[in-house]
């Protein structure tokens, strides 16, 4: 008696809920100004150190990448990210999700919750 066993599931497609995801749309509720931030491992920054973060205006990172080139590179690569998010939440940015658990799963990934874009402003009417 020969047992068959079921075939492996695909891979997830970049679109799919089960991909992980590697940048986070951020809006501001003001402005309505949006950004897409790039998660986890900086690899332009480890490449690129301060001229990437420069683009970013992340200037206490730029003088850190050029005060210690290779090594603050080396060790601002795998923060920059979390950084820059965290200058945008400061601003009053918000997580845009594209579809339902979108950043539950990244607040997950991050270990940090992060406020919602819910397409209404902030501003009280008088």
């Amino acid at each position: 008696m020969s047992t068959s066993k079921p075939a492996p599931s695909p891979a997830p497609s970049p679109g799919s809920p089960q991909a992980v995801s590697r940048t986070l749309q951020m809006r501001h509720p003001a402005t309505g100004e949006s950004v897409q931030v790039p998660l986890g491992y900086s690899l332009p920054v480890l490449l690129l150190g301060p001229i990437e973060l420069a683009r970013r205006r992340d200037w206490p990172l730029v003088a850190v990448s050029v005060l210690l080139p290779i090594v603050g590179q080396i060790f601002l690569a795998p923060i920059a990210n979390r950084s820059y998010l965290k200058r945008l939440l400061r601003q009053g940015f918000r997580a845009v999700s594209p579809s339902p658990g979108y950043i539950g799963r990244i607040e997950w990934q991050l270990g940090m919750l992060l406020p919602r874009y819910t397409g209404r402003s902030n501003k009280s009417a008088d």
